[in-house]
C-alpha cells in the first residue's frame, strides 16, 4: 500500500490537482489529508468538494475550524482573518458540516497523523523544535511513525532508541528503519513560506517503507486568475510575482548532477572553487576598493553639479504633490465600529466606536486603494495622527508597492506603541507605478485617526 499524505492544501485548486496527479503516477492507493483544506486560498468550496471525493482520511486544521465556527478567527492575523472570514461565506451548510465532524487525530497501523501534533490537537500547537518533537513521542509511545502539517515546511525528526536523544534532520527521502521513530512533515500543497514554489507531499510505501518527500511544479496562471477575480489581494501572496516563476523554471525542481547545472544563489548545492590567493591580498584589496568608493561618493556630487551663474535660477525639483491618498468613501473600512467621516484641513478624521472588550484580540486594517505615483518619485512622505484615550494604543502603517511588469513589493512596516504624530519618508523600490496603504490596529478601544496624507517625493 502507498499512502499519499498531503498538507495545507489552503484552497489551491491547480496546487492540489497536481499533486493528486503525480500521485497517481507513482502508484499512490491511499490518500490522507492533514487538515487546512481552506484559508488563504481563491477556492474553498471547489477544494473541499474535490478533498472530500478522494481523500481517505482527513483532519482537522485550524483555518477549517475558523471556516466552520469552531475556532474563533480573530485569533488569526489580518490576512487569514480576512480569508477564513471569506471561506465561511464561500462554503455551503453541508461543507461546514463536513469540516466540523472532522478528527484531530488519524490512528493507521503504526502510524498516526494529526495536523499540528498529538499534545493538545485543538490548540494547533507548532511542531518545530526537538524539544516539541519529544512531547509529541511521548503522546503517542505506541507508533513508529507520526506525521503532521501546520508549520508548511517540510521537516523530519528521528529517534534510534526509546527515551534516546532525537535528531533533527534535512527533510530528504529514506528508509525507515525497525525500532526507530519517526516525525515527518509533508511540508505544504498550496501556500508554501519557504523559497521554493511547489505542491509539497509525502509518499509513504508500507511494504518497504520507503519514505519520499515529493515536490511537484503546477501551473500559477489559474491560481492568479481566481485571486483576481474572487476579489483577493494578490499582493499577500509572494509566489504569484514573476520572479518566483522563474525561480521555478531555473530550479526546475531537480537536484543537479553536475556543477554546471547548478542554481546560483546560497541554496545552490555546489559552491565555486576557492581562490589559492592569500587572505592578506583580499583583506588589502578590499581596503582599497571601499577607500576609492569613499573618495568618489564625496567627489561626483560636486562633479555632477551644473555650473550655473549665481544669479541664474536653480533647477526645479519635483515639488511636493497634492494627497495621494483617496477619501475614504474609496477605502477598505471595517464593517464594525466605524462612527463619523468628516473632512478636516489638510486632510479627513475617522472615528471608530469602542470594540467590546471581550473580544480580546480584536484588530481592524484599513486598506487604501491603489494610489497611483507621479513620475520620477523617489520617496513617498506618510503623516498621520492617532487621537485615543487609552496611553497604549498598538498599531502600525506599512505601504505596499506595485511595479509596472506587474511584481509586488510590501515597504517596511512601521509599528508604533501609543497614540501620537506619525511622519516618515519611504524609499520608492524601482519601476514602481503605483501603491497602496495598509494601517492596522491590535488594540480594542476608540480611536480618531485624522491629518492623514502621503505625498510624493524627489
Amino acid at each position: 500500500m502507498r499512502i499519499a499524505f498531503f498538507a495545507d492544501i489552503h484552497a489551491n485548486l491547480p496546487a492540489l490537482e497536481a499533486a493528486l496527479a503525480d500521485a497517481r503516477n507513482r502508484g499512490a492507493t491511499h490518500l490522507i489529508c492533514l487538515g487546512d483544506l481552506v484559508g488563504y486560498g481563491p477556492q474553498p468550496a471547489e477544494t473541499v468538494e474535490r478533498v472530500r471525493a478522494v481523500s481517505n482520511g482527513t483532519l482537522m486544521g485550524n483555518h477549517d475550524a475558523a471556516a466552520c465556527g469552531l475556532l474563533d478567527p480573530k485569533l488569526f492575523n489580518a490576512f487569514a482573518h480576512e480569508t477564513a472570514e471569506r471561506a465561511a461565506l464561500a462554503l455551503d451548510s453541508e461543507a461546514k458540516t463536513y469540516l466540523r465532524d472532522l478528527p484531530y487525530i488519524l490512528e493507521l497501523p503504526g502510524i498516526a497523523c494529526a495536523h499540528s501534533g498529538f499534545v493538545a490537537p485543538e490548540y494547533f500547537n507548532y511542531l518545530e523544535t526537538k524539544e516539541d518533537a519529544a512531547r509529541n513521542f511521548a503522546a503517542m509511545p505506541g507508533f513508529p511513525l507520526l506525521v503532521v502539517g501546520h508549520t508548511h515546511f517540510p521537516a523530519l525528526f528521528k529517534q534510534e532508541t526509546k527515551d534516546g536523544p532525537i535528531r533533527k534532520l534535512p527533510a530528504a527521502d529514506l528508509t525507515l528503519k525497525p525500532g526507530t521513530r519517526y516525525i515527518v512533515n509533508p511540508g505544504s500543497i498550496g501556500f508554501p513560506r519557504g523559497d521554493t514554489l511547489s505542491a509539497d507531499y509525502l509518499l509513504y510505501d508500507t511494504l518497504t517503507r520507503r519514505l519520499l518527500f515529493c515536490a511537484v511544479p503546477y501551473d500559477l496562471a489559474p491560481y492568479r486568475l481566481a485571486v483576481v477575480r474572487n476579489g483577493y489581494n494578490p499582493l499577500n501572496y509572494w509566489f504569484l510575482s514573476p520572479s518566483a516563476r522563474q525561480r521555478q523554471r531555473e530550479l526546475a525542481f531537480r537536484t543537479p548532477t553536475h556543477a554546471a547545472q547548478a542554481p546560483v544563489g546560497s541554496h545552490a548545492p555546489f559552491h565555486a572553487k576557492r581562490s589559492a590567493l592569500p587572505r592578506s591580498f583580499w583583506f588589502v584589496a578590499g581596503l582599497f576598493c571601499a577607500l576609492v568608493a569613499l573618495i568618489l561618493a564625496l567627489l561626483l556630487p560636486s562633479l555632477a553639479a551644473p555650473n550655473a551663474s549665481p544669479q541664474a535660477e536653480a533647477p526645479a525639483a519635483l515639488a511636493p504633490s497634492a494627497n495621494l491618498l483617496p477619501p475614504w468613501s474609496a477605502w477598505s473600512l471595517p464593517e464594525h465600529g466605524l462612527l463619523t467621516c468628516t473632512p478636516v484641513p489638510d486632510g479627513e478624521a475617522i472615528t471608530f466606536a469602542p470594540i467590546d472588550p471581550l473580544s480580546v484580540g480584536a484588530h481592524f486594517t484599513l486598506l487604501s486603494p491603489v494610489c497611483p505615483l507621479p513620475k520620477g518619485t523617489r520617496a513617498l512622505r506618510l503623516t498621520f495622527t492617532v487621537r485615543a484615550e487609552a496611553p497604549t494604543l498598538p498599531h502600525a502603517a506599512r505601504l505596499l508597492f506595485l511595479r509596472a511588469d506587474g511584481t509586488q513589493r510590501k515597504g517596511k512596516r512601521h509599528p508604533y506603541k501609543s497614540p501620537d504624530s506619525h511622519t516618515y519618508t519611504e524609499l520608492v523600490p524601482a519601476g514602481t507605478t503605483a501603491c497602496r496603504l495598509e494601517l492596522s490596529f491590535e488594540s480594542p478601544g476608540s480611536l480618531t485617526l485624522e491629518n492623514l496624507s502621503l505625498r510624493a517625493r524627489e
